[in-house]
This record gives structure tokens, sequence and C-alpha cells, in this order.
């Protein structure tokens, strides 16, 4: 609902990082991470809610835990909310923690400019700019950190390959 000071941004960011990062220590991957999901106490605490469509990630075959795929997932099928969903996500293929680094690179470029990073007029043109649309970094305030413009620039990489790795690594880049 607007753009927030960027300390309180990277405060809640902070705190999006480390809630994401215990869930995927146990093997959880959360898939619909956006505003609506997040909830700031009275106390300034943050909380991520809503793990509805959140799947357990199992190991690839042969044991390999480098490549894990989700469970209860068929191939194809679309899951999550357009504006936040991944590009894998919304060709409908197999995700692994990375979508929620998408996702939550998505909520913080939204916390630091007061707007969305993709919207459409329906689904399927929100879907679109995920796959295609441009990322205008330049939307961002001049004050933004260069270290937090990089974490957004890996988070919001659409080649999976490219795109930060661990959501620990966003909590660390922040503190």
């Amino acid at each position: 609902k607007g753009v927030l000071p960027p300390k309180e941004a990277l405060e809640t960011a902070r705190q999006i990082a480390e809630a994401l990062e215990a869930a995927h220590e146990k093997g959880i991957v959360h898939r619909d991470l956006k505003p609506a999901n997040i909830k700031v106490t009275a106390e300034g605490k943050v909380k991520v809610l809503d793990f509805g469509l959140a799947k357990e990630q199992e190991p690839a075959a042969g044991g390999q835990e480098d490549s894990p795929r989700l469970t209860a997932t068929q191939a194809g099928m679309i899951l999550g909310t357009a504006a936040y969903m991944s590009p894998e996500q919304a060709m409908g293929k197999p995700v692994d923690k990375r979508a929620d680094i998408w996702s939550f690179g998505a909520v913080l470029y939204e916390m630091l400019t007061g707007h969305r990073l993709f919207e459409g007029e329906t689904v399927t043109q929100t879907l679109a700019e995920v796959l295609r649309g441009p990322i205008d970094f330049g939307q961002l305030r001049r004050e933004t950190p260069a270290g937090i413009r990089g974490l957004l620039r890996r988070c919001l990489d659409r080649n999976v390959k490219n795109r930060l790795r661990d959501i620990g690594e966003a909590r660390i880049a922040i503190e």
C-alpha cells in the first residue's frame, strides 16, 4: 500500500528472508509469497502466512539433493499469484526454493518502489509480463544502496540458474 521508507523496507525484507530461510531449511517451498501473505505484528515482527500452496521438496532420482522437485505437483499445473510468480512457475514447470527467491525479489521491489513489478488487465497478461516484461530497476529510489540493487537483480533473474540460490544470502546482504 505504497512505498516504505528504505530502512523499514529492508528490515521487513530481512525478516521475510529469515522466515523463508527457516522454511527452506525444512525443505518447504512457499510458492505464494506476496504482500497479502506477509503481516507485521504490533511489535514490528514480520510473519509469513498462508503456506496453503507450500510443498515439501524431495530429492531427485538417485538421491541427488541439488535438483529438488516438488511433490504432488503435476507438470503444467500453475499455482500461485501471477504478479509474484517466478517465470518457471508461470510456465507450469517444477519449482524449487528459487521460485520463492523470485517472489521475495518482487515483494522487495514493491516495498521500495510502491508499485507492483508486473501488472496486467488479466491473469494471462500478468503472466506474459512475468515471462517477458521489462524489469525497470530505474524505478528504485536514488538512495537505494548498490548492494540492494544487486540483490534485486540476482533475485529477479529470469534464468533460474543465475538466480540467487539461497535466501539466506539475501538476509546476509540486507544485514
